[in-house]
């Protein structure tokens, strides 16, 4: 370096990296960022979410992202059904009331229904699949949820008590499904679904769209249904092969439904179609899970000899997340 040179050092300023600037994602509008994050579904937010940022932990808290709520059964990460049930409280408390819809697969008991129903008095929507351990729980709850719309249950055992309670306190009931697989398990008679078919004509003369998929029921409760649920646009017959529709009753039936799914029709746009008519492949082990479930004809569809899963619920959400 030449003589009498100045050596210029670099400014402060010059040597300062500039701040990171936050994700894009934290700058979204909170609705935008709870319309997002609702479509992981309830255990990817409650597991991984809500512990990303300190704005997602706010969206997963705000109730109005639990105003749906969809739980399955069906990832072998989970042990029991202990922690679902677990993870379903815990999804409508945070609702705090606002629950619209939920839909819960799988796994279940009265006393998770009996939950639900104390907290959720504006519900919409209520589905239930292969939930075996509900009988009768329906009826004693059925009064919380005076704005029910859509009742649906796949392969879940209900009582006859369970359907009139709901017609009873339910008035604004438009949408029931039945699909009554079970029946299939236990070869259960034909009285069976035809106790149910009088239920329904009893206490839901509003219906609008009724499916009674792979029911045991005869004409005598298909008759039941045309006369007592006489606003009926949508009947979902398939597999209801108890049913004898060639003549008079038939007719009536097309005459009378705009949209009618007869017992031979394909079931191949049906969610649970690869599980109907396969019950009886089933081992001598899966029947077993069952073995305990006995029907008591004479109150129809009331159970015996039945006994809950004790799942041993946390008592606090942070038993939970600890």
């Amino acid at each position: 370096m030449p003589r009498g040179q100045k050596v210029v050092k670099p400014s402060c300023s010059s040597s300062i990296t500039p701040p990171s600037s936050s994700p894009p994602w934290v700058e979204l509008p909170m609705e935008i960022t709870a319309n997002i994050l609702q479509r992981l579904g309830t255990v990817e937010i409650l597991e991984n979410a809500e512990r990303v940022c300190s704005t997602w932990w706010k969206v997963c808290h705000d109730p109005a992202m639990w105003r749906v709520i969809d739980l399955k059964y069906d990832d072998p990460s989970f042990k029991t059904t202990r922690v679902l049930e677990q993870i379903c409280r815990i999804a409508v408390e945070r609702s705090q009331g606002q629950l619209l819809k939920i839909n819960i697969d799988n796994f279940g008991s009265k006393d998770l229904l009996d939950y639900i129903a104390q907290r959720s008095s504006q519900l919409r929507h209520l589905r239930l699949v292969k939930c075996y351990n509900l009988a009768g729980g329906l009826a004693a709850v059925a009064k919380n949820f005076p704005l029910l719309e859509e009742l649906h249950f796949h392969s879940t055992v209900i009582t006859q008590d369970d359907i009139e309670s709901v017609g009873c306190y339910c008035p604004l009931l438009k949408s029931f499904i039945l699909n009554d697989s079970v029946s299939v398990i236990f070869g259960l008679p034909s009285s069976h679904g035809d106790y149910q078919a009088l239920a329904i004509a009893r206490s839901m003369p509003k219906l609008q769209h009724l499916s009674l998929l792979e029911n045991t029921f005869t004409n005598v409760g298909l008759q039941a249904i045309l006369d007592g649920c006489p606003h009926l646009e949508l009947l979902d017959l398939r597999r209801c092969y108890n049913l004898n529709l060639e003549a008079d009753l038939g007719r009536r039936c097309r005459q009378q439904i705009v949209d009618l799914k007869l017992p031979h029709d394909s079931t191949h746009d049906y969610e649970f179609d690869s599980g109907l008519g396969h019950y009886w492949a089933f081992d001598d082990g899966y029947k077993s899970v069952f073995a305990d479930i006995a029907y008591d004809y004479s109150h129809v569809l009331g159970l015996r000899d039945y006994q809950e899963y004790d799942y041993g619920y946390f008592d606090e959400e942070e038993d939970y997340f600890n």
